[in-house]
């Protein structure tokens, strides 16, 4: 299946048809072009979810993870795109294809961020509070207000305005929120990528207890430990 990047309704996709990828970019729910990955009587509910501020259905959840097979990534290419399941390289990339052999380097040590992939086990080594982001219903609000009465601007010095207008209100895009303790001892497996979050974070979309949770990496870092790599 391909998606235009503009206006229009995706097509199916010619087998073995070569592109030339332009850029890589995220389709998860926090993505402009999630919506497009679902039939038409989960969309309704997936804008109804994300104009009211509240969770995402599960069963949309797992239809896109089904989808996606977990990596929620697509090429570009021209006016079109793809998921990054769906495609395989045809050719490796000119650099790679012309880069000289070098001696095997040494095995490159990891941070525990770049250990956090799909299909990891953790630990948590010690008892901790949790907590998470979540979006502030009444940031948008605010925005829309002020750049009601900015129309007359330039986009830029538009948008510029009512950031500095927020700041000065402490007007944040998220609220922080405990999201409850754990045991040392309890594990959790992480069920997608590491993706950028708002409110400037690194997010760890994550099974846990049962639930798909997103917490932010900086409040799991301190208390856990790599059980099995994926």
């Amino acid at each position: 299946m391909v998606y235009p990047t503009g206006s229009g309704v995706e097509a199916p996709a010619a087998r073995k048809q070569v592109v030339k990828v332009t850029s890589i970019f995220d389709v998860d729910v926090k993505s402009n072009n999630f919506y497009l990955l679902l039939p038409d009587e989960m969309r309704l509910r997936y804008f109804e979810a994300s104009g009211g501020k509240r969770p995402i259905d599960q069963d949309i959840l797992e239809f896109t993870d089904r989808l996606t097979k977990g990596d929620y990534r697509a090429v570009e290419w021209s006016t079109k795109w793809a998921l990054i399941a769906d495609v395989q390289p045809a050719v490796a990339p000119a650099r790679a294809q012309t880069a000289k052999k070098v001696e095997t380097p040494q095995k490159k040590s990891f941070t525990k961020q770049q250990q956090m992939v799909t299909g990891s086990v953790w630990r948590f080594v010690q008892d901790a509070d949790l907590r998470y982001k979540v979006r502030n219903p009444a940031y948008a609000a605010m925005r829309d207000d002020i750049e009601s009465t900015l129309r007359q601007l330039p986009s830029q010095a538009r948008t510029q305005t009512v950031d500095a207008k927020l700041n000065e209100l402490g007007m944040m895009d998220h609220l922080d929120e405990p999201w409850g303790p754990v045991k040392a001892g309890e594990t959790f497996t992480v069920r997608s990528k590491l993706t950028s979050g708002f409110a400037g974070g690194q997010d760890v979309p994550m099974l846990f207890r049962g639930e798909k949770f997103t917490l932010p990496y900086t409040s799991l870092e301190p208390f856990t430990e790599l059980v099995t790599e994926p």
